[in-house]
């Protein structure tokens, strides 16, 4: 059970999944035998045969499969239940009620299967056949049926109709979104089917039942065997389709290059071949390879992790071969990705453009009252914007006339994030995440009740994950306890386990310790409810964090040396890394506030381990610039402030390297700490400039006032307003170089203290003993005061300037 992961230490407990086997004690069979030889003969060869039937079965059919064998035509349903009462009076049957459909049930499936094994063999494949001929007929057999056919006809040892029943219960399976189903169906028929085709269209259904589970490994065994038939039956279409195949599977384990390299081979093939179908599928899969992405699940990539141009060509050929062959689908779905491909490129503009500086303008007239609309006409980059929706505008179009709602909403949500970009990146606003969860729940309500629910839940956590990388606080909370609420609604044990991990970070973001333990225990219930060795470890980490955070020096290395044992015995260096880095981080901080050297040691010797294991990790994982952080704050606790500085750097030169907007405060403010303290007066006004940029931003961002004090009032906020320094200090003589005054009074003071407790305008004129009219005055001056024009700006010039 361990190995198979389904037995999992959670908190300490050891906890069983509720899908674990369960073996039964080999006494119940005994018991059987003793209760089965109480019985007249005939009541046991009765219940053999009813056995064929089911764990339930009625007498009807019971009667009509021993008129089809010709046993007996005299027998009607009252003599066939005289002779089952002893059945029922010795324990081995059960009877359901009038309502039920069956008039008897087995009291267990082993109950059942003794009986049936009393059956001979010829005798079982006649009852079976029976069975078969009674629920067929002489017409198409009801799509229900079908599994149930397939498995009698398989036991009654007609290979043809088995083969046939397999296949349409198969395809039934997966237009009905069954991918278990049709795996069980695949496996009974395989070993009895010997007809080629037959073997092509099951092993097919399994490889799409497995795509549907996202089972990739078992995909690439399962086609070599595929590929073994495409070899046998000399067919070149179905050999390209299986290559394609294991490029799709291969893709799914992250392994695009091969991916992709297999599917340009099978491009050139089918060119050579001249099958354009093959070529046109070859596209695709080449185009999901470069964009790593499949189809309609690309939405806003970063130029830095994907090959565009490659992309481009790729699905540009695709539409060219799409609408030669009349394949409408195939040509929306290439025409949506290239929207989404000139999409990235203009986001990768705005991304060069921040990242240079040249940016200010443009927010200027976004903070004037301009729209992203108003803006990017003016822009260089105009003309790809126009593209890009022209793209999306076919897009949308074509799958209007295919009736495909599904993609009409990936297209229109692919196109909201063109007019949101410059929001996004410019101001990092989660309100545009917002519309777009929108936009993705409507999507989802184009399916059923239960897919949309899932849906909304996927897309509020979402959110919840976005508002915690950019430090929006509120948002974080408020969306992390939807998705929570909702998971638990829904049964969906990973991601109630996931929101309540979120929710408890977004509260230490904030130095809750207590809740944010609180939410650690609702993570660790649903942990234990469903165990796996990713919850186990995750559960880990969060436990020492929360400990870290509250300065619980030996709770913390408890917790993460746990997560990093646990990684490491599953072979998993990724997770590895990552509990090791905040290990690291948590150790340097700790040590460096209580001077203990062991905790210092620790930090550097982890921070090291970390930076040997990143460069062997696919990506760009940050988790080196969170050791190098580490190693800056040893550094400055040792006094070394130019090793500091150069620590310091190497964090800072790979966040930006990585191209991540993320703030990551958890490794930007200790490689702050450490510039400022070592490095060139250049670098260290940079750095200052930039604490204090990021300060306003996330005053801006953070809606609620209170959660907004309560965030500045946190680790966080008070790190970095300590570390951005005051402004200008005030002066009495009035504005310098138009620069507002802020030289307050006391009146000023007071009003600033209300604003910041969150306090509103009806609330603060109480408080000042005047009209609502004049608070409006006195906030409308104050804010040309200060130079600002808003609750959020007094906000951080308050804690900027040490006000509050």
């Amino acid at each position: 059970h361990r190995d198979a992961g389904l037995l999992q230490q959670i908190d300490g407990v050891w906890s069983l999944a509720k899908n674990a086997e369960r073996l039964l004690p080999s006494a119940v069979r005994t018991l059987i035998q003793r209760r089965a030889a109480r019985v007249p003969e005939q009541t046991r060869a009765m219940l053999a045969e009813a056995a064929v039937l089911g764990r339930s079965f009625s007498l009807d059919d019971l009667r009509a499969v021993k008129l089809r064998l010709a046993d007996d035509e005299e027998s009607d349903t009252t003599t066939l239940a005289d002779a089952l009462a002893p059945a029922v009076s010795a324990g081995l049957l059960l009877e359901p009620g009038h309502a039920a459909a069956a008039d008897y049930t087995f009291t267990h499936e082993q109950v059942r299967e003794f009986a049936a094994a009393s059956l001979t063999p010829a005798r079982r494949r006649s009852i079976h056949g029976a069975i078969v001929e009674l629920i067929a007929g002489d017409g198409d057999p009801p799509r229900e049926s079908l599994s149930l056919l397939a498995r009698h006809a398989l036991a009654a040892g007609d290979a043809d109709r088995a083969g046939r029943f397999s296949i349409d219960a198969a395809r039934a399976a997966l237009a009905s979104r069954a991918p278990e189903e049709v795996l069980r169906v695949v496996d009974e028929a395989l070993p009895a089917i010997a007809a080629a085709q037959d073997r092509v269209a099951l092993l097919t259904a399994r490889d799409e039942a497995l795509d549907m589970l996202r089972r990739p490994a078992d995909r690439l065994e399962g086609l070599a065997e595929l590929a073994a038939l495409a070899e046998a039956l000399s067919d070149s279409h179905l050999e390209l389709d299986t290559l394609l195949r294991r490029a799709a599977a291969l893709r799914f384990t992250g392994d695009e290059d091969s991916a992709g390299t297999l599917a340009r081979d099978v491009r050139r093939r089918a060119q050579d071949r001249g099958d354009r179908r093959a070529e046109l599928a070859a596209c695709l899969q080449l185009g999901q390879a470069e964009m790593r992405a499949a189809l309609g699940e690309a939405f806003a990539p970063s130029a830095n992790d994907v090959d565009l141009a490659a992309a481009a060509e790729a699905y540009e050929c695709a539409c060219r071969l799409a609408s030669e062959l009349g394949d409408r689908a195939s040509l929306a779905a290439a025409t949506r990705e290239l929207g989404v491909i000139a999409s990235a490129r203009v986001r990768a503009w705005f991304v060069d453009l921040v990242k240079g500086g040249r940016h200010l303008p443009i927010a200027k007239r976004i903070a004037a009252g301009e729209s992203p609309g108003d803006i990017l006409p003016d822009l260089p980059i105009a003309p790809m914007v126009e593209q890009a929706m022209e793209y999306f505008s076919g897009a949308i179009e074509l799958y209007e006339q295919l009736g495909d709602r599904r993609g009409l909403m990936s297209s229109i949500i692919a196109m909201a994030y063109i007019p949101f970009g410059t929001q996004i990146h410019l101001q990092g606003s989660a309100q545009r995440i917002e519309e777009i969860r929108r936009l993705s729940t409507q999507m989802h309500a184009m399916s059923r009740e239960s897919e949309r629910a899932r849906a909304d839940a996927q897309m509020l956590y979402g959110v919840h994950v976005f508002a915690r990388a950019k430090c929006v606080a509120d948002l974080a909370l408020s969306r992390g306890r939807e998705a929570y609420d909702k998971a638990r609604m829904l049964g969906d044990r990973a991601l109630e386990f996931a929101s309540a991990g979120g929710v408890a970070l977004a509260h230490l973001d904030l130095g809750e310790v207590g809740d944010a333990e609180q939410w650690v225990g609702r993570a660790a219930a649903a942990a234990a409810a469903a165990p796996t060795p990713l919850r186990a470890r995750q559960l880990e980490m969060w436990r020492g964090i929360c400990q870290g955070t509250a300065g619980n020096t030996a709770g913390m290395r408890q917790h993460l040396e746990r997560s990093v044992q646990l990684a490491t015995e599953q072979g998993r260096p990724a997770p590895r890394c990552e509990a090791s880095a905040h290990l690291a981080l948590l150790a340097a901080r700790l040590g460096a506030a209580s001077g203990e050297d062991d905790l210092l040691s620790l930090a550097e010797r982890t921070a090291r381990e970390v930076k040997q294991i990143v460069p062997l990790l696919p990506g760009h994982p940050l988790w080196g610039a969170r050791a190098d952080a580490a190693l800056a704050l040893v550094a400055l606790a040792r006094g070394d402030h130019t090793a500091a500085a150069d620590a310091a750097r190497s964090a800072l030169v790979t966040i930006q390297e990585s191209h991540v907007e993320d703030l990551n405060l958890d490794t930007v403010l200790p490689a702050a700490r450490a510039v400022l303290r070592g490095g060139l007066e250049e670098e260290q006004q940079m750095v200052r400039e930039q604490l204090r940029m990021l300060l306003a931003l996330i005053a801006q961002r953070i809606m609620d006032e209170d959660v907004r004090v309560r965030w500045f009032r946190g680790p966080w906020g008070r790190e970095l307003s300590e570390l951005a320094g005051p402004l200008e200090p005030p002066t009495l003589d009035g504005p310098a170089h138009g620069a507002p005054s802020t030289a307050l009074t006391e009146t000023e003071t007071r009003l600033l203290h209300l604003l910041v407790e969150g306090r509103t305008n009806r609330e603060i004129a109480a408080a000042l003993g005047v009209s609502e009219d004049a608070v409006a005055l006195q906030l409308t001056e104050f804010y040309a005061k200060i130079g600002g024009s808003s609750r959020a700006e007094a906000t951080a010039f308050a804690f900027r300037e040490r006000i509050v």
